[in-house]
């Protein structure tokens, strides 16, 4: 057993999260069924060709050309995916921290991966910075796989900072269907609902989050982000029981992240909320009662 202390408020650390990190793994039925589609394109063909001739083959050998193509092009990205996630893992320690956001950073601006990566590991100490980094992405030359990922990082950066209708353009164009990784696809609605809710649609938060409870274990981290857009949404949704509920989940995650609701320009609503379960949590002393002198 490690005598490594554990996070406070059940905060995983950032090296045990790192070691988790899994590299995306194919789809093996999905690939099948895809085999499949395509030999029964050939046996029409084949029974077809009395009809149509060589046309049948000439239409089935094109589709095979494309499936192939396109099966190569997602195993390469998915051997890089790979290479990221080692290079994420070595991330241990201040020294190991630097050394992988020099190998992340050495891999060159052209590399979408790498910058997603870099700019994760870069706002542990300068969200400012990571900000840049996703923001040099040019999203038209990006590969289709990752745009979903980079908005979502993105717009989770800019909702940190508060800068709610940088966020929202972003989220607006985020796919919830071009992603097949439960985590990261809750991560992206986690994004979409909160920037919802804070920039008038609140509404559609509410549908987002209902087909994403935070106390699923699959999702792991990534709960500490739906609790995050929960308390917005019920805050927004005039709920303010719920909204402590959540408030109060997120900070036995992560009692951090409520040090972003009781900052200067915050919505006084949501401050005294965060001040009250701070408290109540034991996190901040209690307000001296004023005792009147008679």
């Amino acid at each position: 057993m490690s005598n490594k202390p554990s996070a406070p408020g059940g905060r995983k650390d950032p090296s045990e999260a790192l070691q988790e990190l899994e590299a995306p793994k194919l789809n093996w039925k999905i690939l099948a069924q895809i085999g499949v589609a395509v030999a029964v394109v050939w046996v029409i063909a084949g029974m077809l060709s009395s009809w149509i001739g060589i046309w049948g083959f000439v239409v089935a050998g094109v589709l095979t050309a494309v499936v192939l193509g396109f099966g190569l092009y997602v195993w390469r990205l998915m051997r890089k995916s790979s290479a990221i996630v080692d290079i994420l893992k070595s991330a241990q320690g201040e020294e190991g921290r630097k050394a992988a956001i020099a190998a992340l950073s050495d891999k060159g601006s052209n590399d979408v991966m790498a910058a997603v990566a870099q700019a994760q590991l870069v706002a542990q100490e300068d969200p400012k910075e990571a900000v840049r980094i996703l923001e040099g992405i040019d999203l038209k030359k990006a590969p289709k796989l990752l745009q979903n990922d980079v908005r979502a990082q993105l717009a989770l950066m800019y909702l940190v900072q508060n800068r709610t209708q940088d966020a929202r353009p972003l989220v607006d164009e985020i796919k919830l269907d071009g992603q097949s990784q439960p985590k990261q696809k809750a991560l992206y609605a986690a994004v979409m609902a909160e920037c919802w809710a804070r920039t008038g649609k609140e509404s559609e938060a509410v549908k987002v989050l209902e087909d994403y409870s935070p106390e699923d274990p699959e999702y792991g981290e990534v709960s500490a982000f739906l609790w995050r857009a929960q308390v917005f949404t019920w805050l927004k949704m005039k709920k303010k029981g719920r909204a402590r509920t959540a408030m109060m989940r997120l900070a036995k995650i992560d009692p951090n992240q409520l040090g972003a609701f009781v900052q200067k320009g915050a919505h006084p609503e949501l401050k005294n909320l965060a001040m009250e379960v701070l408290q109540r949590e034991g996190l901040v002393p209690n307000r001296p009662q004023m005792r009147v002198m008679r």
